[in-house]
């Protein structure tokens, strides 16, 4: 059992923990072909882990032909040659349906030359620091999504700038050669808006909705963008905390991003049985199936997510070290 390492406080998945462990053994000659490997109850009652867990390595590994499997008798070595994947650490600020597309687009762009381990920060500055710090020297490319509107560019600047991509958010203190594909807020938000200029002005006013809780970023460009919008075009517009707390009005455009206050616009328009796309107008941050559909359609101020991961695979897979930006648009339906 020796030849299975487990760290359970560490922040590699064990399942991934477990084939690391069988691919080092067979580097190291321990394990040769044909040579049969623990078994999966012996391994998850020796480190008291799920049998699930065991089996999503072996069967990764078995995909991969490196493992093979006997009926009745278990697993073995089938094969030691053993290619250099590519091990690529990706630390995103929380799951959402747009995270998902960017994921699966650069998770088909990667290849199967690439293992990618994907992690969670939640906005929490302490979670997103020691991330970093237990992950240093352990992949080969760092994929890190900065949504902070502080400067983190310190624990960044730990990560060798060769290995190192930034995604959808610039740092402006973070110097060096590093690679990036990020939006540029304040000018994609005005631009946004500005094309859409002769629906907004169906309505009396615009309120920005800057949502506070700590589950959803909204970068200070956007609101410095926001608030430019209306100066320039002598709009009757406000940021406000919170949907909930003020009283909503008649023929007034929302700018909301979380989709719980989505949600909420919605439930209140139809109990006020007011119509949305004329007497409520609706602008969500950031795409989704969900909002192409709901409601006959959510206009929505988004990027292209699927292009930002085709763009961050490219990017690894060719060396380049470009800082490149990812295009941002207003997509018209019927809540406007």
């Amino acid at each position: 059992m020796s030849l299975i390492s487990i760290n359970i406080q560490g922040i590699t998945p064990i399942y991934e923990q477990i084939k690391d462990s069988i691919i080092a053994a067979i580097g190291q000659g321990i394990l040769r072909t044909d040579d049969r490997i623990p078994s999966i109850n012996n391994i998850s009652r020796e480190y008291g882990i799920a049998p699930g867990t065991v089996i999503k390595a072996y069967d990764e590994l078995c995909r991969s032909g490196i493992l093979g499997a006997k009926k009745g008798k278990g697993y073995f070595v089938r094969s030691t040659r053993i290619s250099k994947q590519l091990n690529i650490f990706v630390l995103f600020d929380r799951i959402s349906a747009y995270k998902e597309v960017l994921y699966d687009s650069f998770y088909q762009h990667i290849g199967s030359s690439a293992s990618v381990h994907v992690f969670f920060h939640h906005y929490d500055d302490d979670r997103f620091r020691s991330m970093i710090e237990e992950s240093e020297g352990k992949y080969d490319f760092y994929v890190i999504m900065p949504h902070f509107n502080h400067d983190v560019s310190d624990i960044l600047a730990r990560i060798p700038e060769d290995r190192l991509l930034i995604i959808d958010k610039t740092v402006p203190g973070l110097k060096g050669k590093f690679a990036g594909i990020c939006q540029n807020f304040r000018v994609d938000i005005y631009n946004a808006l500005t094309d859409g200029i002769d629906l907004i002005r169906k309505y009396e006013r615009i309120i920005f909705v800057k949502s506070t809780s700590r589950f959803q970023f909204i970068p200070d460009g956007l609101i410095k963008g926001f608030e430019k919008f209306i100066h320039d075009n002598s709009i009757d517009g406000e940021v406000t905390a919170s949907v909930r707390e003020n009283e909503l009005r008649k023929r007034t455009l929302y700018i909301v991003f979380p989709d719980s206050d989505l949600i909420y616009l919605i439930k209140e328009a139809k109990r006020r049985r007011w119509k949305i796309g004329s007497e409520m107008g609706i602008i969500s941050y950031d795409d989704s199936p969900m909002k192409e559909l709901l409601e006959g359609g959510i206009t929505v101020v988004s990027t292209d997510f699927a292009a930002m991961g085709t763009t961050a695979a490219e990017l690894i897979l060719s060396g380049r070290k470009e800082k490149l930006y990812n295009p941002c648009s207003l997509i018209k339906r019927k809540s406007l």
